[in-house]
């Protein structure tokens, strides 16, 4: 597995942890659509529904990561948004939201909650 693969590999059970001693149940981790991707699916403890992205970075990088989170990614998101809640209408009704986690590949950086 090259460097990158391997960070976000480990990034994405960084925040999986992260969450889950928050409180929140995991739906599903890396649910694909024809659309893409979400890294994570879970449930708080207040029960709303949150699609996490996850991204990793260097501690060096030039760029940070949020920049990548652009109106493009959030509408694959938001397509693979419906197609989960096509699979799981369970969740229809629920109160939902994206949110952006951000790792070093050690720990969490940053939680934005307030994406979408």
């Amino acid at each position: 597995m090259n460097p990158l693969a391997k960070r976000g590999v480990e990034g994405e059970r960084v925040a999986r942890r992260y969450l889950v001693d928050a409180g929140h149940v995991i739906l599903a981790a890396n649910f694909h659509s024809r659309w893409g991707e979400i890294d994570i699916i879970g449930l708080s403890p207040e029960r709303v529904v949150i699609f996490y992205e996850v991204k990793s970075y260097a501690a060096n990088s030039m760029v940070h990561p949020l920049e990548s989170v652009t109106p493009a990614k959030i509408r694959k998101i938001e397509k693979t948004v419906q197609y989960f809640l096509m699979k799981n209408p369970r969740y229809f009704e629920s109160e939902m939201r994206i949110e952006v986690i951000v790792t070093d590949g050690d720990r969490v950086v940053d939680h934005l909650k307030t994406l979408k």
